[in-house]
């Protein structure tokens, strides 16, 4: 099991709660902020409620899932970052922060206390991410978020369901001693 919190020095990544959803309202209202998750939906009031639901779930069927990530200091809700079951069965590690707290560094610090704690996990041998090509956030979270954890870049094809072009990396956890 993938225990949660994990807290950093700023943050603490903890399971998604219903009341997470007002705070996170500056996310999924925002359409420069699902831009850079690649959907081309608008979410909502509802349909987030029912993905922070899943995502609790996750944690009771899976023993991982998404974390709600809040700052340390007075417990804001900025954004949420974990892993996904994947339909292959190979987990996907996504992150989605509220706009105001882009460039700050959360993404990288977030992902790498969840990757540190995942790689102590066997059921984490491999990791993926999936992100469209021409994603705006692409080229910055390659270069601090990605490849300094470890993710390389293993394929560029379209993705099925939409056609549209995807870039796939891959985590392997480190051999243990």
């Amino acid at each position: 099991m993938l225990a949660l919190p994990i807290t950093t020095e700023r943050l603490l990544l903890r399971v998604p709660q219903a009341t997470d959803l007002d705070p996170l309202r500056e996310f999924y209202e925002d359409p420069a902020a699902l831009e850079h998750v690649g959907t081309q939906t608008a979410w909502d009031r509802e349909s987030m409620g029912r993905r922070l639901q899943g995502w609790a779930d996750d944690h009771q069927q899976h023993g991982y899932g998404m974390a709600t990530i809040e700052l340390r200091g007075n417990r804001d809700v900025i954004g949420l970052l974990g892993l996904s079951p994947g339909e292959d069965g190979i987990p996907e590690l996504s992150c989605m922060l509220i706009r105001a707290y882009w460039r700050s560094g959360y993404c990288r610090e977030a992902a790498a206390a969840y990757l540190a704690r995942a790689q102590h996990d066997p059921r984490f041998s491999a990791i993926r991410v999936r992100m469209e090509s021409h994603n705006p956030a692409r080229a910055h979270m390659e270069r601090h978020v990605f490849f300094p954890h470890g993710f390389a870049c293993t394929a560029e094809e379209p993705f099925p369901p939409s056609g549209r072009l995807m870039r796939y990396y891959s985590w392997t956890a480190p051999p243990t001693r």
